[in-house]
Formats: structure tokens, sequence, C-alpha cells
């Protein structure tokens, strides 16, 4: 992809805001959104490429008016980047509703409130791509990750389908799997993080591997994916003797 007109969701910290700089930096015209207006202009004071569109993903008619906002201030949208997430740690056995409600509501839903608008926004101009950070933790059932894991597993199998159901209308479906990268979200985990990469790292992998290619799957780091997709393809009782020693059973 040559620069364009790039839109994040969650770039007023952590990857997404990292992403935003390094693309304003290589020539990137980048809105970002999220619901800390703080940081939104923290972020794009850093560059005047940068434009802050405030935004709750939660909210289903602000994100059809943010999304008509932007193609209309700066014309079009050639990549779109979901990358809002909640996470909070979770006791083992705890499916509590309320939490998985929060989870889901943000990770899950929130990009979906926001898919129709960007991929006809993408359909009239003629193409564009549309990417979404899933995780890792998404390749299989995660142990004390209950809620986070399987919004990231439901994001992973929505975008296999929109991959083969946009493409012919222009809409590239891209999906981004990081493993454990600094952020506002990881500081809050009081377990090893093995493979743990620098925000600045992880942003640039994900640019170069959304603008040099068109691959689906832009997962890092290599041994850390390689170990999630071995663990997950491993005969179900291995697997979940496995899985249980990561619950001390």
């Amino acid at each position: 992809m040559e620069p364009g007109i790039a839109w994040i969701i969650g770039g007023g910290s952590g990857i997404g805001a990292a992403v935003a700089r390094l693309l304003a930096k290589r020539g990137w015209t980048v809105a970002i959104s999220g619901r800390d207006e703080a940081k939104l202009a923290a972020v794009a004071s850093d560059d005047p490429a940068i434009r802050p569109y405030p935004l709750d993903v939660t909210d289903a008619e602000a994100g059809e008016a943010t999304t008509a906002r932007i193609a209309g201030d700066l014309g079009r949208i050639d990549l779109f980047i979901f990358g809002a997430a909640a996470w909070q740690p979770m006791k083992v056995g705890d499916y509590s509703f309320d939490k998985f409600n929060a989870v889901v509501d943000t990770n899950y839903l929130g990009f979906i409130r926001l898919a129709n608008p960007v991929i006809r926004q993408m359909q009239a101009q003629g193409g564009g791509h549309l990417a979404v950070i899933a995780s890792v933790a998404g390749y299989f059932g995660l142990p004390r990750s209950a809620a986070y894991s399987s919004t990231k597993a439901a994001l992973i199998n929505l975008l296999e389908t929109m991959r083969t159901e946009l493409r012919p209308s222009g809409v590239v479906v891209r999906m981004i799997a990081p493993g454990f990268v600094k952020s506002p979200l990881t500081d809050k985990n009081d377990f090893p993080m093995p493979f743990l990469m620098e925000t600045d790292d992880a942003a640039e992998r994900i640019v170069d591997g959304l603008t040099r290619s068109d691959r689906f799957e832009i997962a890092f780091p290599k041994r850390m994916v390689w170990l999630m997709k071995t663990v997950r393809w491993l005969p179900y009782p291995v697997f979940f003797w496995l899985t249980g020693k990561m619950v001390g059973k």
C-alpha cells in the first residue's frame, strides 16, 4: 500500500498510538479514535498528520457518525485498524456475566458496530484494507483469560469469513495477532509474559505487514505464534493435560 488515509481505533495509547506515529512518519494521514480525549490529543500533538476523533465503540450511532465525518474530512479511508481492547484478570472458574459483557461489548461488538459503516465507505471508494488486532490468545482456550481469549477467538473466526466474503468487492481483510506487548493492558498482568515485546517493535511489525503485503495473518513473535499453534493442534487428552498445568491441576 502507498501512503493514504488510515483510521485507528484505540489510537490513544499502547500499540494503536505507536502504529499511528509510525504511519504518520511514513507519510500517512492518520485519524485516531478512543474514549480518552486527552490521550488522543497527546498523540496527535506529536505529528500534524495525526488527527483525533473521539469515539466510544459501544455507541453504534457515534460509530456511524464518526465514520462519515472522517470520510468527509479526509476524503476516504484506505486503511482501518480496530485495536480497541478491554481486559481484566479473572479468577479460574469465574464466568461472571458483567465481566464478560464488558469485554465482549468492546472487543467483539465494538468492531461489529463499525464494520458495516467502514465497509460501505470502502466499497463506495473502490476498496480498502480492514484490519483487526486480535491476539495469539485467540488461538485456543487460554486458562485465566476466558473472556478476553474467547473474544479474540471470535474475531479471528469472523475475519476468516470476512476475508472470503469481502475480497470480490475490493475490501481486503487482515488479522493481526500479537503476543505479549508492553502496554497499559499488559501492565495489569501479574504473571510471567514470555517473549514480551517493546511497543515500537510491535508497531513496526504491524505497519510493515500491512503495507508490504496483503497477507491475511500478521502474527508475532514467531516463537510465541508457533508455540500457541502447536498447543492448539495437540490431541485433546494432551491439550487438556497441558492447560490443566496452567491452572495448577
